[in-house]
């Protein structure tokens, strides 16, 4: 059951993060509702798209996956290119992230 505690307090901090759970304006619990609705909602779509790029795109993230609809949807404000590196430069970030924990656990 302790373990499972992670992935419960990850799923919060990414629907904070990245579907705005944390920034409702309401004033009465069916607006709420609604609000809470919508985030679970995203949230639900974020990570079935990680599930599903879990294979070509092990480090794919609720972030990378928001940053790439803010690209390709409405707005193109930067390319294609410069999208994917700032991509890349966050998964190396991250792998390196991985492999220190790792040293520091097997060190530890």
């Amino acid at each position: 059951m302790q373990g499972q505690r992670f992935f419960v307090e990850r799923s919060f901090q990414d629907a904070k993060e990245t579907a705005g759970m944390d920034h409702y304006q309401v004033r009465g619990w069916l607006a709420w509702h609604h609000h809470m609705a919508m985030v679970m909602m995203s949230t639900l779509f974020l990570l079935e798209t990680r599930m599903e790029q879990k294979e070509p795109h092990p480090l794919l993230s609720c972030p990378d996956i928001a940053k790439l609809l803010a690209h390709f949807l409405p707005r193109r404000d930067i390319t294609h290119e410069e999208v994917f590196r700032q991509m890349n430069v966050r998964h190396r970030q991250r792998q390196a992230y991985i492999d220190s924990a790792y040293k520091r656990q097997s060190d530890g």
